[in-house]
């Protein structure tokens, strides 16, 4: 397929310098709505939480003890899978039978509320 613009006609078009999305200390700026939204829901709660993103979600540990509280796994259609960390073996393990997958603020209040007395041992 012949190209409409061969490569002798192509006109560049100066837009001026591109805004860098690098902050002073030359590392680049993420905006992670999720973890912000985590966060709120935690200093909104009073605290004692911090929030670490991995691979594959959303890292809940405490701050007095750095133990593990929480994991939120992403999934389809903007819900999340809860995990409990398993000490005896030490690896996340699904809440309830089947997994429980749900929205974000849902998902905190259960982690807040915790009626399975999984995630704060």
């Amino acid at each position: 397929m012949k190209s409409k613009h061969p490569p002798g006609r192509r006109v560049r078009q100066d837009h001026g310098p591109v805004p860098s999305p690098r902050k002073a200390g030359g590392r680049a700026i993420i905006l992670d709505f999720i973890q912000s939204r985590i966060e709120a829901f935690n200093h909104e709660h009073g605290g004692g939480v911090s929030v670490r993103k991995d691979a594959r979600g959303y890292t809940l540990i405490r701050e007095d003890d750095a133990g593990p509280v929480a994991r939120l796994r992403p999934s389809s259609q903007g819900r999340f899978e809860l995990l409990y960390w398993n000490p005896y073996n030490d690896r996340w393990r699904p809440v309830g039978a089947f997994g429980t997958f749900l929205p974000l603020e849902e998902a905190l209040e259960f982690i807040a509320e915790d009626p399975m007395d999984c995630f704060w041992r």
